[in-house]
């Protein structure tokens, strides 16, 4: 590896699993999910406000909706949460009768939300869906150990997706107009005694960052797989990563205290998230098309702030 670099902390907040960083660009605010504790997390860039939700079952992923308000990837399936303070309702169920719960998600070019399921229970595997801006939902992989990390390459072309227990990153050809992958390769590969490929990312030059599980890590590779560098984490549970910031230059990087050290400097630093400026951009963040959401789910329902 050459050029690793070291990033900061921006968040001290211990989560268990913290997961699927998410920038808004229009409120300069960072989200992301702890998933078995079922919050979602907020941090304010200009007040430096770091609040969390609590939703009421696992959340394994995020994404915003157009105009405001989030749609949630949870353990029964897609709720739709119309505000910050409001109550989250169920939108459509997804695997009801299977021993699984989303886990990583993320909107494509044409703002359809693609995210996978994971097992807590070994007699089941994940499958990887794509759901429309009308809320159906379409399968486009099964089998998969642990669905994890997605992204699109910056022209649309291919789509990228890991599968943590597989050890690997598959490439897909991606079909922008159906919203399909096909003709799955292997496209970086990690040893089991190296760690665990979890979330990624893939910046405007095309590059993929990988958050490497166990690695203390986030390595980037070039569009054909080759190594170019790594971010340095101190602690080792690196889950996940994602541009932001007001010149799209940010990298925000969750962690978990899962199965970290309960000592020294890499535990009190677990489950934190972590900031580098690098030097490129990454993709826009990319929203979930507000019209197909039927109207009572995003009417404002206000719970009780703790």
């Amino acid at each position: 590896m050459v050029n690793t670099i070291q990033p900061r902390l921006l968040v001290h907040c211990r989560a268990d699993v913290g997961e699927g960083p998410v920038y808004d660009i229009s409120t300069d605010s960072l989200y992301w999910v702890d998933i078995p504790a079922g919050h979602l997390w907020r941090w304010d860039r200009a007040s430096r406000d770091v609040a969390y939700r609590q939703i009421g079952e696992p959340l394994g992923s995020m994404a915003l909706i157009e105009g405001g308000g989030y749609l949630l990837a949870s353990r029964r399936g897609l709720l739709v949460l119309p505000g910050w303070n409001d109550l989250p309702v169920l939108w459509q169920q997804v695997e009801p009768d299977r021993a699984t719960q989303f886990n990583d998600g993320k909107c494509d070019p044409g703002g359809r939300f693609v995210a996978g399921t994971a097992a807590h229970d070994p007699r089941f595997t994940g499958t990887l869906y794509r759901v429309d801006a009308d809320g159906s939902t379409a399968a486009l992989a099964d089998g998969i150990g642990m669905s994890n990390g997605l992204d699109w390459s910056p022209d649309g072309r291919w789509f990228y997706h890991a599968d943590t227990i597989a050890q690997t990153v598959n490439r897909y050809r991606w079909d922008a107009v159906a919203g399909i992958p096909s003709e799955p390769e292997p496209f970086i590969e990690i040893p089991a005694s190296d760690g665990l490929p979890d979330g990624l990312t893939v910046d405007s030059e095309g590059c993929l960052w990988l958050a490497v599980w166990g690695a203390g890590e986030v390595r980037r590779y070039t569009p054909d797989g080759r190594p170019l560098g790594a971010v340095s984490v101190p602690t080792p549970n690196v889950s996940s990563c994602a541009f932001g910031g007001p010149h799209g230059n940010e990298l925000y990087i969750t962690t978990a205290a899962q199965a970290a050290p309960s000592y020294g400097r890499q535990g009190r630093l677990a489950g934190d998230v972590f900031v580098v400026t690098t030097p490129v951009k990454g993709q826009p963040t990319r929203s979930f098309p507000r019209h197909g959401i039927p109207q009572r789910l995003l009417e404002p329902r206000p719970y009780e702030l703790d």
